[in-house]
């Protein structure tokens, strides 16, 4: 028996220990992980953790019930409590939203109803199309404006101001449906010159891409420089964790965090 299975049987949660495992839902197998799971329309977002089952709805008061039953059968891990079930099933799940793919299929009942969603580890995005990404980190360098990206209404990307130095914003990388680039280097706009294809393949244009023209001086010039020299010589991607890494073929980075 696992722990989390043991530590339920412990408490006194559990029927029919002897019989049944209760395997262990938080995969880090730590004291205190918490286990999650979401799905969508409804949206819905689910918690394992210290023996209790957490829902949380939208528009409904949250579901905190504690764990009474927890068992196994045919592969999958079962957590019943008062009126609410949870099913957990090995096998890749995409969520429906973000495209993210997760290690679990995961199935709440609740009162008659059924709720489909994903859970477990996350696997990353199988392709990187419809996706935004804000620079956090280029080549183990931390950037503090990765918090400040530009927006569609910041013309400091677009055209000089001449009243006082533009303040420093983060690169963006956004990527259409078939996988094509663009977004700021952090102060120019740039188009194309990369294609995100699946599974960590990166296609280089020949004739690269385009980008407007402003000058870029001080620190917003350097960093868009650095940007743009290691944007130009990726080769592929992966996803670790929730962050997008980019690689070139001598092994730099730029890393960046998901905005939609």
């Amino acid at each position: 028996m696992g722990v989390a299975g043991a530590a339920l049987c412990a408490s006194g949660f559990l029927v029919g220990c002897a019989t049944q495992e209760a395997k262990p839902v938080a995969s880090s197998h730590a004291a205190g992980a918490v286990y999650q799971a979401s799905g969508n329309e409804p949206f819905w977002h689910l918690t394992l953790a210290q023996n209790t089952l957490t829902l949380q709805q939208p528009g409904s008061p949250e579901l905190v019930r504690a764990v009474t039953h927890a068992h196994t059968d045919s592969g999958e891990r079962i957590y019943e409590a008062q009126d609410l079930k949870a099913v957990m099933t090995p096998g890749t799940c995409t969520d429906s939203m973000s495209n993210q793919r997760f290690t679990e299929k995961v199935r709440v009942t609740l009162q008659g109803r059924t709720l489909q969603g994903c859970g477990g580890d996350s696997q990353g995005p199988a392709s990187l199309n419809d996706t935004r990404w804000v620079v956090t980190t280029l080549n183990g360098k931390p950037l503090a404006a990765s918090n400040h990206a530009p927006t569609e209404a910041d013309r400091t990307t677009d055209q000089p101001n001449h009243d006082h130095e533009p303040p420093l914003v983060a690169p963006t990388l956004d990527v259409n449906a078939t996988g094509k680039v663009s977004g700021s280097d952090g102060c120019n706009r740039y188009v194309g010159g990369l294609t995100f294809g699946p599974k960590g393949r990166v296609e280089a244009s020949k004739a690269g891409g385009i980008s407007t023209m402003m000058a870029c001086m001080g620190p917003g010039g350097a960093l868009s420089r650095s940007f743009n020299d290691l944007k130009q010589a990726v080769t592929r991607w992966h996803v670790d964790g929730t962050t997008l890494v980019l690689e070139t073929a001598d092994n730099r980075t730029i890393r960046l965090r998901q905005v939609f």
